[in-house]
């Protein structure tokens, strides 16, 4: 990915810590590799790329074999927050949330970030 692109890519995490709720977020290749980041441990970005590429695509695997289609988003819940994926292009955006946070209006800007993923990213 060009130095421009990863710019580009990096502001469009950053836009999304801007929710109220909204603690972290990422976007990963399917590989599990970190693109960009807000989480300031990098050892954790990994951990969570590499966790979120592999979930995503599991879930992906049973979703289609189940006759459902291909997966577009996820929401793992825990006690105290919840992480959101949702398939960007090649890509999958993650979100960290708190517990308290507006998962709808999460979506909402996941899905408007999606969008411009889709007309950063060439191809």
């Amino acid at each position: 990915m060009a130095p421009q692109e990863r710019f580009s890519m990096r502001r469009i995490v950053e836009d999304l810590i801007r929710v109220d709720g909204v603690i972290g977020s990422l976007l990963v290749g399917k590989d599990g590799l970190v693109v960009a980041s807000t989480l300031l441990d990098e050892e954790d970005a990994e951990i969570l790329g590499a966790m979120s590429a592999a979930v995503f695509g599991e879930i992906d695997k049973a979703t289609r074999r189940l006759g459902v289609g291909h997966l577009v988003d996820s929401i793992i819940d825990a006690k105290d927050g919840s992480i959101l994926l949702l398939e960007a292009k090649e890509l999958i955006l993650v979100v960290i949330t708190q517990r308290t946070v507006n998962l709808g209006l999460v979506k909402m800007e996941m899905r408007r970030a999606a969008k411009r993923i889709s007309e950063a990213v060439p191809i």
